[in-house]
Parts: C-alpha cells; structure tokens; sequence
C-alpha cells in the first residue's frame, strides 16, 4: 500500500514556488519518499529546496524517470495475472487468470474504440478462449446497440444473470463461444463518467452469481481502469522526460498525477485481495469470513511479536489468501459431513499448493507466496510439502500454520467432532509445540487475548 503522503501530492500547485514550498513536494525533492514524514519539513529547508527545484529540473526528471520504471505495464497490472511476455496478447493473460479465479467458463476483456467511420464500439481486446485471427478478428459491438453489453457498459453497475435466457437484450456473439453460454456476469470499465470498456464472466452452466463475486468483479474492474490510466500518464511522462528543456510546472503536474494514480492503485489493490478471499469463503458457506479471521489472528500473532510493518502487512494478506487453493477444491469435498478418503484429504491439504500457482500469476503478491506454500509444514519436519524443520521454514508460514490450526480446532467443521473452546485448543497447542508448532508462536498466541480477534 502507498503512504497517505503520496496521495495528498494529488493537489498539484498552480505555480513552481508554490509546488516547491509543499511539504510533500519537498520530500519528493530530497529524493527519500516516505522515510520523511511533513512535520519535519522546515519553513527553511523549503526555501532552500523551493531554490533546488527551480535550478535542477533534472532531479524532478529522475524522480518520473524512477516512477516510469517502478511503474510499467508488467508492475501495475500484474494483479490481473499479466504476462509481461505475452506482448499484444497481455489482455488474453489477464482474462485467462480472471477466469481461473471467479471459476467460469470464459473471461472476456471488451474496450472502446473508434471505427474508421467514427462510430464507437465495444471491441474484444482480450479473452481466455484460444481463437485465432480469424474468430477475433473485429468482434465488437457497437456502443449504442441495444445489446447486453452496451447495455451495461452504457451503466454503472454490474449486472448478473444466472440465466441468460431471461436477459432482454441478450444476443450472443457466435465467434467468442456465446451460444454455450448459459450464466453471465458484466462489469462496465469506467473512470468516472468516462466509459472504458466492459469485463465479461460467462459460465456453460446455469450458476448463480453470488454478491461476493459481484463485489470482486467490481473491485477487479476499478483495478484495471486505474492501471491504465497509470499506463497513459507514464506515457505522457516519458514524452515530457525526452525533451531537452521540459517546463517544471509540467513535471511536478505529471508527477502529482501519477502519485494520485499509484495511490489509488493501492487502494484497490488492497481492496482486491479482501474481496478475492472473500469470494473464496463463500464459496463454502461453512468457512464464510475464514480467511479475514485467519488474517487477523496471524496479524494479531505478528504485532505481539513485534514484527516490522511491512512484514506484519505480509503475514495479514498471506491470512487473508492462504486458501485461495480451495477455489479449485469440488464443493462436495469442502461440505462433505462423512468422513474424507485418503484421496479427499489428500486433495484438501494439498489446497495451499494450487493457490500458490495463482499467486505467482498475480505478480504484486509474490512476496506472500512463501507463506502461503509452506504453511503446512510442522516444526519437527514432518509436514508438507517439502519436509522442512524448524526456522528452515519461513516465519510467516509458521505464523500462518497457527493461526489456521486455531481455527480448524475452534470452528465447526462438516467432517469433524465439536469444535474446542479457546482455552482447549491453547492447551493443545502448548502440548504440541516444539513439535508441530514453533514454541515462540504458541507463545506469542498465549498472549493475546481471544476478545481481540474473534
């Protein structure tokens, strides 16, 4: 997540004495970001930088150039699964990790763009289908047509139909596979009152469309239209940039731009992950808001262990999507009440293990993949999937490990006995430390108050 120090840059000054005696701006100025907080820019280091600005417009010019770079294509859009590989066919990476992660048959990415006649149309830019030229070439559908798409493109909210015979102005496009259709979820692409595009989830079978995964559809689109937006303005900033003179009005403008646009990409970043993992809960009824207690507790487990911030964030979004994997488990298996056979249960631990395989398409996560991968690991070495013993494994999968046992012992369960109160499962897990459990988690667990997290 951006600090709220790069956000408040957004108001961009009218004039360069101005934008130079911003506290903000000075921060900037001195090249170290957030290490910096407001209230230790002095009214005389922002003359003396104010003075800076104005005689090096080349340190601004560094700054967007940093900015460009942190912020390319494959960084920005990267938590839709982009493929940084895949060329023009990026959007197609994209709606094929979308289509793994809401479970549907097809994922397709429409956009606006102009005929040569000057009409608008909607027109497919990506899908997770495999046409060829042929099938894709110039679908599209025009912008006023009384159609579906148009329909919800032309509005502000996303529409859901578990039967597509029941939408009005239904009419299937042949070339992407529509005539199969029989369950259909669109999500207009907007900025603002600006119109964009359109995100289209379609199943083969009748589904019901829960409002968790509406919530999440609507989410995944404000992430990509705010990581094309960013796309546009490093454009603009690496033309600005290229020019021998640049006017400094124009840069810290550019800059004041992209820092609102990272910001806000942030925000939805996060945002992102919280609907995801709430998607995955409702899938499984019984396990509804799961994966945000899991998070909380191991995040709670990290704060008593006085863990640095961005780690402490690490182990809360590693909580939070630990069982992204359950989105490929059957539902039976999930609810089943009788007991699991060996090749369930196999099945089921092995969950952390397909999750993983979507993390590593959604690139700005990366970081929690370790946790997430080896959270069933166990401190003598007995665990899956690689054996590893002790601080051999990483800190917050260990964390991670506790927090899901906590609930696995203290919440109903389809397939197992009642579910232990508190204190029960805490004596459990100070029996088993040292030998499942890192000793220095059960503690810290032992600290912290049940109140706090349930």
């Amino acid at each position: 997540m951006e600090s709220p120090n790069a956000k408040s840059a957004v108001n961009a000054h009218q004039s360069q004495a101005e934008s130079a005696r911003d506290p903000i701006e000075a921060i900037y100025a001195l090249n170290i970001g957030d290490f910096v907080a407001e209230s230790f820019i002095s009214d005389d280091l922002l003359e003396k930088i104010s003075h800076r600005l104005a005689d090096d417009p080349g340190k601004l010019k560094a700054q967007l150039d940093e900015l460009i770079h942190i912020y390319s294509m494959d960084k920005t859009l990267g938590v839709l699964g982009l493929d940084a590989q895949a060329g023009f066919l990026i959007y197609d990476s994209i709606a094929s990790t979308l289509a793994r992660m809401f479970q549907v048959d097809a994922c397709h990415v429409f956009q606006m763009s102009t005929k040569d006649t000057g009409e608008q149309a909607l027109s497919l830019t990506g899908t997770s289908l495999e046409l060829d030229s042929s099938q894709r070439w110039e679908v599209s559908v025009a912008a006023k047509a009384n159609d579906f798409l148009s329909d919800v493109a032309r509005g502000y909210e996303t529409a859901a139909f578990s039967q597509v015979s029941k939408i009005p102005n239904w009419k299937p496009i042949e070339r992407i596979g529509q005539q199969r259709t029989r369950s259909v979820m669109a999500t207009p692409l907007r900025e603002g009152h600006k119109l964009m595009g359109v995100l289209v989830f379609e199943s083969y079978e009748e589904q019901a469309f829960s409002p968790e995964l509406v919530q999440l559809a609507e989410v995944t689109a404000k992430v990509f239209v705010t990581g094309m937006r960013l796309q546009q303005l490093v454009a603009e900033a690496q033309d600005k940039v290229s020019l021998a003179k640049p006017d400094i009005n124009s840069l810290l403008n550019m800059r004041a731009q992209i820092t609102e646009s990272i910001a806000d990409l942030g925000s939805h970043q996060q945002d992102f992950v919280e609907a995801l993992s709430m998607a995955v809960d409702a899938r499984h009824n019984f396990t509804r808001g799961h994966s945000k207690m899991v998070g909380e507790l191991a995040q709670a487990m990290a704060e008593a262990l006085e863990l640095n911030e961005k780690t402490i964030d690490l182990i809360y979004l590693a909580g939070l999507l630990g069982s992204l994997g359950k989105v490929h488990i059957p539902r039976e298996i999930i609810s089943k009440k009788d007991s699991l056979s060996a090749d369930e249960w196999d099945r089921l631990r092995d969950h952390p293990n397909v999750g993983v395989s979507l993390l590593v398409k959604i690139n700005f996560l990366s970081e929690v993949v370790p946790y997430v991968h080896s959270q069933h690991e166990r401190w003598d070495g007995t665990g899956i999937p690689e054996g590893l013993k002790g601080r051999s494994i990483p800190l917050g999968a260990r964390i991670l490990a506790v927090a899901n046992a906590y609930y696995a012992m203290t919440q109903e369960r389809p397939y197992r006995g009642e579910p232990l109160s508190h204190e029960e499962a805490l004596k459990t897990f100070q029996q088993e430390a040292g030998t499942k459990w890192d000793p220095l988690i059960v503690d810290a667990l032992s600290k912290i108050s049940p109140d706090s997290f349930q």
